[in-house]
């Protein structure tokens, strides 16, 4: 009896123990790299298989281009250069229309991540802090300076999604 519990607390001493802060924040990170990565993959494909990249990025741009131009002619108040603008409006509008497709398609998928929070981080982390940053005090949990898992996940999928979309190229870097 006295050997197994010898040999269970030398396995618990070393072990990791992942709701610890600094491996907290690198897991509860990386969870948010994988899932964003994965996201923008996803997304890549969708517009490629639906209406092909290099047709995406005309459009795109097309539309940007009708938008600042539309505005430009409001606040102008150039009222012939509105009207001639609100003839390609279709136009533009069916454009649109084609590139919410794939992006309607990925949002149950996005919404599916949420899985994530109910199966693993949720009840490894709870409301502790996952994450420290020195100088910023957060009074939400018992740890002074201490960022909640929910926050650092946010912060962390809001940073890799925009890194994730340009380096998959979903975005533009200019």
């Amino acid at each position: 009896m006295v050997i197994n519990e010898k040999i269970n607390r030398h396995r618990r001493n070393t072990m990791i123990d992942i709701a610890t802060i600094p491996v907290a924040t690198l897991v509860v990170m990386l969870v948010a790299v994988a899932v964003s990565f994965l996201n923008m993959v996803i997304n890549r494909l969708l517009v490629t298989r639906i209406c092909g990249w290099e047709e995406y990025k005309v459009m795109r741009k097309e539309t940007s281009e009708y938008q600042s131009q539309l505005m430009q002619a409001m606040r102008a108040k150039d009222t012939k250069r509105v009207e001639k603008l609100k003839k390609k409006e279709t136009q533009i509008r069916n454009m649109q229309s084609k590139m919410m497709k794939p992006q309607m398609i990925l949002l149950p998928i996005s919404m599916s991540y949420i899985v994530i929070w109910y199966l693993f981080l949720i009840p490894t982390f709870g409301a502790d802090a996952v994450a420290i940053v020195p100088g910023i005090a957060l009074n939400m949990t018992a740890i002074p300076n201490g960022i909640p898992v929910f926050i650092w996940y946010l912060l962390c999928s809001f940073f890799f999604g925009s890194l994730a979309s340009r380096v998959i190229g979903t975005q533009p870097i200019a």
